[in-house]
């Protein structure tokens, strides 16, 4: 893939969690692939992918990503970015990440979220 077809894929995918669309998430990425975020045990594959975010869609009405900056080192892609989670209580938290996503072909291969998600679930 390209540059531009990396990046547009990585907002393809952010869009399906700002949508609560788990299934279409999940197609971004490799059957074996490894999901970390933050502090959590990483999951592996679109299964684990799945039960990840099963309670986060029941907990929060929205979660956006405010993109600030893409980079591009061969098959990665790491963004920086601010990811706003609305509650269903009301609470509002605002999280600064960067993630690292590796490509496998046109699919990620990994994700390592780096955020620290406490204010979210506190």
């Amino acid at each position: 893939m390209t540059t531009p077809d990396l990046i547009d894929s990585v907002k393809a995918a952010y869009a399906a969690v700002e949508s609560n669309d788990v299934e279409t998430y999940v197609t971004y990425f490799t059957e074996d692939a490894v999901y970390k975020v933050g502090n959590f045990d990483p999951v592996v594959g679109h299964d684990g992918i799945r039960a990840l975010a099963a309670p986060l869609v029941d907990m929060f009405t929205s979660v956006t990503h405010d993109i600030k900056n893409f980079w591009l080192i061969d098959d990665v892609v790491i963004c920086e970015m601010d990811i706003t989670y609305s509650r269903k209580d009301g609470k509002v938290a605002v999280i600064p990440c960067v993630d690292i996503i590796r490509f496998s072909g046109d699919k990620v291969k990994e994700l390592l979220a780096y955020l620290d998600p406490t204010p979210a679930f506190s």
